[in-house]
């Protein structure tokens, strides 16, 4: 998210289309969610610690790179590849399965309160990233950020570990086999679900990567812009433990609507800050907008955990996940390539929006099938 903050200064720097440079960020969701499946094979071979560690390693040395960079292609490759293969490794994807496979009573709650990370690291990297970009510009702000992932996330995930699998007994009566990644595949409640996330990764990434540029080009001032976008992830915190509570409660069709619907409602707000010019439709936004963010990887996770728990939970999410690339790096992409063909923002706004309810209609048609039944061990 925080990428937001670098998206002007490197249209300044190259003299390239805002598309072009939203290409860049495009690549980085891309292989977040496109190297799903390599991620989720890996978590259940290799461990939690050290997949998550050596992504942040790869992550650090692709920033560091492209800080030197001095062309648009080349920070594409470094920044957009190298650092998207690494901090695909770091995403909510990984975070979410550990929670869900700790906690399987209580996935929903579960999930939200460790993607309180997401939020509350958003909240702080952006400010900081604004902060630095208009001090010292956008090279020093990835060193920063490349030194950072070195000296928090890999001390912090020392200890990282999924919880320890029950040993199979000698003999026991038929029960519901392990979900596999092919009897998955073969069941129409993943196609939903991913087709929830596609939907999704192209509504939240496409305002959140050009946000920061519609406030102002609002007359909104930079670092409030900034400030804003950055809020969002702040009262995504609230958002996110209510999303939580309230898929364990009311279930998670009936939750998501509800979320997507105050989406919705935050798009609304800007179109009429667009249409009067009036500031306080941007603190509106926020407050919409932002109850929203990251409802949708803790949904759609409780939900697919639901269905498809088991040893090969992380292969099975890593390819549901699989649609989470394209659809952000369509988001992020088309919200300039519109900007640049309309002259407003207006346009891919409204996709947003009507990618906010085909990601309803998806969740309300998954249902949990029953797994057939394994003999005898």
């Amino acid at each position: 998210m925080a990428f937001a903050v670098l998206y002007l200064p490197l249209v300044r720097e190259f003299g390239a289309s805002r598309g072009e440079v939203a290409t860049v960020q495009a690549l980085v969701l891309l292989l977040g969610g496109g190297a799903g499946p390599l991620v989720g094979f890996a978590l259940d071979r290799l461990g939690a610690r050290r997949l998550i560690q050596g992504g942040a390693a790869l992550a650090a040395v692709g920033l560091f790179a492209a800080s030197r960079a001095h062309s648009l292609p080349a920070v594409a490759v470094l920044y957009g590849v190298v650092g998207g293969l690494g901090l695909a490794a770091l995403g909510s994807q990984v975070n979410m399965v550990i929670a869900v496979l700790w906690y399987p009573g209580a996935r929903g709650r579960a999930i939200a309160i460790a993607d309180l990370g997401t939020g509350f690291g958003a909240f702080c990297f952006i400010p900081l990233g604004e902060a630095l970009a208009s001090a010292w510009g956008w090279r020093a702000t990835l060193v920063v950020w490349a030194a950072l992932l070195m000296v928090v996330v890999i001390p912090a995930n020392t200890l990282q570990r999924l919880p320890e699998r029950p040993h199979p007994g000698s003999a026991r009566p038929a029960r519901p086999a392990p979900w596999t990644l092919a009897r998955a595949l073969r069941a129409p409640a993943f196609w939903w679900l991913t087709g929830l996330r596609f939907f999704a990764a192209c509504a939240f990434p496409l305002m959140n990567t050009h946000m920061v540029a519609f406030a102002i080009g609002q007359g909104i001032e930079p670092v409030e812009a900034a400030a804003a976008l950055g809020s969002v992830s702040l009262v995504s915190l609230a958002g996110r433990l209510t999303t939580g509570w309230l898929a364990d409660r009311i279930g998670r069709a009936p939750t998501l609507t509800l979320t997507f619907s105050s989406a919705a409602a935050g798009i609304a707000c800007l179109a009429l800050l667009a249409a009067t010019g009036s500031p306080w439709w941007l603190p509106a936004y926020v407050l919409f907008f932002g109850m929203a963010q990251g409802s949708s990887g803790i949904v759609a996770s409780a939900r697919a955990a639901d269905v498809f728990a088991g040893p090969a939970f992380g292969t099975i999410f890593g390819w549901l996940s699989l649609a989470i690339g394209p659809g952000e790096a369509l988001g992020a992409w088309a919200g300039g390539a519109i900007y640049d063909a309309a002259g407003t923002y207006l346009p891919a706004f409204a996709v947003a929006a009507a990618a906010l309810a085909l990601g309803v209609a998806a969740i309300w048609r998954v249902s949990a099938p029953a797994p057939p039944l394994s003999t005898v061990e």
